[in-house]
């Protein structure tokens, strides 16, 4: 069996670099055979000449690839949408009622578009039962002159801007319960306009 000495000497030739004699190295215990004559006398096998590292600098900065703008994505169009579904600060490009004629589509868009209309109210009259036309539209009217004020921030008979407004009709007031009207603020002529009038003063 092999004693702890010994093993410890064969581990650590085993790991030496000397490729001659390692053979009586690890043949037996005890002292570490001499060196061959060869590898005596101070002479040293001459390392394989390397080369001098390269000198090292700052690494080149990789070229920024030149940064692409993207472009504001193009007007999406109206979209039509029910009145029914028309809310406060919505815009409308155009409408047209003739006659006696009623709506139930309006071509809505973003106000930051070119349209004509923007809703600046939007609220229910009071009442059971339908009152007629003529009434129907002397409380519109009121409501969205009161409104118009609020909004634009002067009353309209001072104003550059005007109004008109959407109401229910009797069937809509006796057979779906629609109470709501709709106050729209406009330029005079009906010329288009871009962003919001609220706050406008003119």
């Amino acid at each position: 069996m092999e004693s702890d000495a010994c093993r410890s000497i064969l581990g650590r030739t085993a790991l030496g670099l000397l490729a001659v004699g390692v053979a009586l190295a690890l043949s037996a215990c005890g002292p570490v055979p001499l060196l061959p004559p060869a590898l005596s006398a101070g002479e040293t096998d001459e390392p394989e000449p390397v080369d001098p590292p390269e000198p090292t600098g700052p690494e080149p900065r990789p070229t920024s690839e030149p940064t692409h703008t993207p472009e504001p994505p193009e007007p999406s169009g109206p979209e039509s949408v029910s009145v029914f579904d028309l809310e406060e600060g919505d815009c409308i490009t155009d409408y047209t009622i003739a006659g006696d004629e009623s709506i139930s589509e309006v071509p809505v868009v973003d106000c930051a578009e070119p349209h004509i209309y923007e809703i600046y109210y939007a609220g229910d009259l009071d009442g059971d039962e339908y009152p007629g036309e003529e009434e129907v539209v002397e409380m519109t009217s009121e409501r969205c002159e009161e409104e118009f004020a609020e909004f634009v921030g002067v009353p309209s008979e001072r104003s550059e801007l005007d109004h008109s407004w959407l109401f229910p009709t009797e069937d809509g007031w006796n057979g779906d319960d629609d109470r709501e009207i709709l106050c729209l603020v406009h330029e005079r002529g009906d010329g288009q306009v871009s962003g919001s009038l609220e706050g406008a003063h003119r």
